[in-house]
């Protein structure tokens, strides 16, 4: 402890103390009475004995307390100064990534909880200090400086209340580039009191109240920042631990798009390290259940990690979460969530004959297909004949997602996935060999491949058929497979199969082997789940970007149907309503803080319903507290001795004034119990 008005306090001692101990040594005029005896009166011998002049001053409470009450006065007058650890410009760092909402604490408490009190506390101790300016920064995804620099402690501790925890990750490369800025005096980082900073150049301290969470920075801090950490968690060996869903992906299969099959990788620490049940949930309701395999390997302290896969079946839209159930020391990554885009509309065109006719009056096949088609909700229903398909297919403009070819064979292969009602698909001359109408006798349908996406939800046992197409001397090619591309038999007749699926360089191609027409079919309830789930099967392409979610702190893009729309957002958080600014069918949430399913309502919107937001970060869900963080230099350690400064003081002449006040109080309390004994 230092003094900085030593000399003004040695003036004003030598100025109070010697009147105070000359009351006591000088004697005190009394008027002489004439007493009959003195022997009950041994207090006024004592008090006569005691103001006998320059007698030696005997030890007394009463004088004893006026000293020491004067010393703290004298002490305050001579402003008494304890030399901070931190001094120049403090950045005051609170982390509130994803980690910092473990619930180790005492209580249960968050740890965010625990930094957010250090910082107040430590925010108040330098806004009492000299020559000294704070600034509060919140990390997350991002360092957001939440106030200039200043000492008005209202401001500060104002600013650290208003700091809400996140699921984010924390990025110390964003905390690395706000100090760079503020180390080289950027503009949008300046001072409330400018006059003052400019009187004496001050160094930067850049205390952190984290865990220890966070990655190391690509550039490391410069080295003549000073470092600090405020460490904060339960890093003792008895800690729960935790587990967490790290990351998460949904692909429809390409065989069968309407399968949808889920990735997810599972990270666990502590005393979760061991077998752990997964679910699969779709709009809420458990679909799939599976384990991750997380026993440990050895008696090592590293987290361990394994994969799981879980698939469903649907063809819609939706939200698909991954659950980690049980009870650990972070929520936020105990689930990870998709929103899984429909199967699609497919585009189709149909080709018809030249001769044919499209008569309502008189219902054909023409009419049976399309009606089922038209019954798919597609995107776009188109039917040409066969002239006009071929000129589209030279004019290179066929957008379409598949193609039903009913009666007609193409000059050569379609670019698009084709359904094929009586003449065989194109192939390579001789391979598909037909047999003229009439001339194989009729067949029934004898059994089908139920195991296939088109069939699976058929019953073909009922299916006659007049006039086969297929040759029955191509029988044994078709089951051996000789010199005919990748195939599958769906459904096989009698003497020969009816209805085969081939794949030739990722083309999908179903043929028919007999004209509807000429079969009971149409009259049966399959004919039109057949075509439906052709078209499915056909047009549905199975791809990695089947489901998209988003990590906490990023942006996610809303399609709307129409500009200036209005979205309604429920999400963890409550509700809240979006309203675009301008003009456009595609606006912006965010940046999303925490993690969760955020469900947009408005009659504007799209196709998509949902918003999924996830943590998905080994960092974050290792969940563990350290004291020390890897910077770039050889590491940030935790405590007070790590970075020590000069430059800046607390005053405590505040605390010896309070102390001399309570002091003389007392005082005047035992000279008034004196006086009235």
């Amino acid at each position: 402890m230092t003094f900085l008005a030593p000399w003004a306090a040695i003036i004003a001692a030598a100025l109070t103390v010697p009147p105070i101990i000359a009351f006591y040594l000088l004697k005190l005029r009394r008027r002489p009475v004439r007493v009959g005896s003195v022997m009950f009166w041994e207090r006024a011998v004592r008090d006569a004995q005691g103001n006998t002049p320059w007698r030696m001053v005997r030890p007394q409470t009463q004088l004893l307390l006026q000293l020491l009450g004067l010393a703290m006065l004298l002490l305050a007058f001579a402003r008494p100064v304890i030399p901070s650890e931190l001094g120049g410009r403090v950045m005051l760092v609170l982390d509130r990534s994803a980690s910092m909402n473990a619930t180790d604490g005492p209580g249960g408490a968050t740890r965010f909880a625990e930094a957010r009190e250090r910082l107040k506390s430590l925010a108040s101790e330098l806004a009492s200090a000299n020559n000294t300016r704070v600034m509060v920064v919140a990390l997350g995804s991002e360092a957001l400086p939440l106030t200039p620099w200043t000492s008005d402690r209202t401001v500060l501790l104002g600013a650290i209340d208003a700091v809400e925890p996140t699921d984010e990750e924390a990025s110390s490369d964003a905390l690395a580039e706000l100090v760079r800025l503020a180390a080289a005096g950027d503009d949008a980082l300046q001072e409330s009191e400018p006059e003052e900073e400019a009187a004496e150049p001050m160094g930067l301290t850049v205390v952190v109240a984290s865990d220890g969470g966070l990655p190391p920075p690509r550039e490391p801090f410069a080295a003549n920042i000073e470092l600090r950490l405020e460490a904060v968690g339960n890093a003792t060996e008895t800690s729960p631990g935790n587990a967490g869903i790290i990351a998460i992906a949904a692909q429809r299969l390409y065989e069968d798009p309407a399968t949808v099959r889920v990735f997810a990788r599972v990270l666990a620490t502590g005393a979760m390290r061991r077998d752990l049940p997964v679910r699969l949930a779709l709009n809420g309701q458990v679909v799939a259940e599976g384990v991750a395999a997380l026993s440990p390997p050895d008696d090592s302290d590293e987290p361990t990690e394994a994969s799981v896969t879980l698939s469903t079946v649907t063809a819609d839209a939706g939200v698909l979460s991954v659950l980690l159930p049980g009870q650990d020391v972070l929520v936020a990554d105990n689930s990870a969530s998709l929103w899984l885009r429909t199967a699609g509309r497919p585009r189709v065109m149909m080709v018809i004959p030249e001769t044919e006719i499209v008569d309502p009056d008189r219902p054909g096949p023409v009419l049976l297909i399309a009606a089922v088609l038209e019954a798919m909700d597609l995107g776009n229903l188109r039917i040409v004949r066969l002239s006009r398909y071929e000129q589209l297919v030279a004019q290179g403009e066929l957008p379409f997602d598949a193609v039903v070819f009913d009666r007609v064979q193409p000059r050569g292969a379609p670019r698009v996935p084709s359904l094929h009602f009586g003449p065989p698909p194109p192939m390579p001359e001789g391979a598909w060999p037909t047999a003229e109408p009439g001339t194989l006798p009729p067949t029934r349908v004898i059994s089908w491949r139920r195991t296939h996406p088109v069939m699976r939800d058929l019953a073909l046992d009922q299916l006659g058929v007049a006039e086969p197409l297929i040759a029955a001397d191509m029988q044994a090619d078709i089951e051996d497979g000789g010199g005919l591309p990748p195939h599958t038999v769906l459904a096989n007749g009698e003497r020969a199969p009816l209805i085969i699926a081939f794949e030739s360089q990722q083309q999908r191609r179903i043929w028919v082997g007999f004209e509807p027409a000429n079969s009971n079919w149409p009259k049966l309830v399959s004919f039109p789940l057949f075509i439906a789930e052709a078209i499915d099967y056909l047009s549905m392409r199975g791809s990695r970007d089947a489901a998209e979610s988003i990590r906490a702190g990023g942006m996610a893009t809303v399609n709307l149907t129409q500009a200036r729309g209005r979205v309604r957002i429920a999400g963890p958080n409550g509700e809240y309503e979006l309203a675009t600014a301008t003009p456009t069918t595609r606006p912006t949430l965010g940046p999303i803080e925490r993690a969760g399913v955020y469900l947009l309502e408005s009659p504007a919107i799209g196709d998509q319903r949902a918003v999924a937001v996830n943590v998905l970060s080994m960092i974050e869900s290792r969940a563990v507290s350290t004291p020390s963080l890897a910077m770039g230099f050889g590491g940030l350690g935790a405590g007070p001795d790590h970075s020590r400064r000069s430059g800046s003081e607390r005053e405590l002449w505040p605390w010896f004034l309070i102390a001399g006040l309570l002091i003389l109080s007392l005082e005047w309390l035992f000279s008034v119990r004196s006086l009235g004994r």
